[in-house]
């Protein structure tokens, strides 16, 4: 089960599990960012997976959508995902740009470093709630736990798995996540951890199964297993040539008339997809009218 999140109530409802294979996204968002770096890999390709979970935990027009901000704070990463599970994300300008005997050196441990940050806005446009909480951990994952357990007080256990291969492919991705319920038991969270640790092998091979394997499965692991659903997780970006119009007003009326002059044509890249949209000279000439 390719890109759906497998959506479970265990321990007779004590706690919401949540789980996703999202090799497929994550390898199409990774493209689409054309980064070679594994680090920055890593840190893009893990973010993305647990947002993409988490998406799963929203409804209607609620979107979440979190920054996370590096040590240095000028290098950043966004992720966002909506109820629908359209997911996007990127790195910024500055991180992608950092020198390259730096980044190729430094561990992800370094990056994010001890003033690292995390930013999420949760709900509607009319609904919104924003929570920042530091990241005591420095490896994205216990981070995000962290936040949770910070801001919105629910005790949070989250995973997340890339595994690289030869070629710098994402060979597997998988996220999980486990939060108690009202009344449940506290050491349950660390069950539902040490139980996720010892059974690797299974949420690193969840495309091979199918629901009802997974349901029978799932049962030999966790007590009182409950599957309340499945929601599908896809990469969206929603970008236009329109949107980039605006791109070329920025320009001055002397270049664009040196493009038209030459009959030049500007291409503009979107940050999130990197999909680039080209304007011909008579395109641009229309702007000048």
């Amino acid at each position: 089960m390719e890109n759906t999140i497998v959506k479970t109530l265990i321990y007779d409802k004590q706690v919401r599990l949540f789980f996703v294979d999202n090799t497929k996204l994550i390898n199409e968002i990774l493209r689409l960012n054309k980064e070679t770096n594994n680090i920055l890999k890593l840190t893009l390709g893990k973010t993305i997976s647990v947002v993409s979970l988490m998406s799963g935990t929203i409804k209607g027009d609620q979107r979440i959508s979190l920054q996370m901000t590096m040590s240095d704070p000028k290098y950043k990463v966004f992720v966002d995902a909506d109820a629908k599970g359209n997911v996007r994300g990127y790195l910024n300008g500055e991180l992608l740009k950092a020198p390259y005997d730096y980044i190729n050196k430094i561990s992800l441990d370094r990056l994010i470093g001890n003033k690292g940050t995390i930013r999420v806005i949760k709900g509607s446009a009319m609904n919104q709630f924003t929570g920042i909480t530091d990241m005591p951990y420095r490896n994205i994952v216990d981070d995000i736990s962290h936040y949770f357990i910070q801001s919105e007080q629910t005790q949070t256990y989250i995973g997340a798995n890339i595994g690289f291969g030869n070629d710098n492919c994402i060979l597997f991705s998988n996220a999980i996540c486990a939060q108690l319920l009202p009344g449940a038991k506290p050491d349950l969270i660390d069950e539902v951890e040490n139980t996720v640790n010892t059974n690797r092998g299974f949420f690193s091979s969840l495309n091979k199964y199918s629901k009802n394997n997974i349901e029978e499965k799932l049962s030999e692991l966790f007590k009182d297993v409950k599957v309340i659903g499945y929601s599908p997780v896809q990469f969206f970006c929603g970008c236009s040539k329109e949107m980039f119009y605006g791109i070329l007003h920025s320009l001055s009326e002397n270049e664009l008339k040196q493009a038209i002059k030459n009959k030049e044509t500007i291409d503009t890249a979107c940050q999130i997809c990197g999909r680039t949209y080209r304007f011909n000279y008579n395109e641009i000439q229309g702007l000048l009218r």
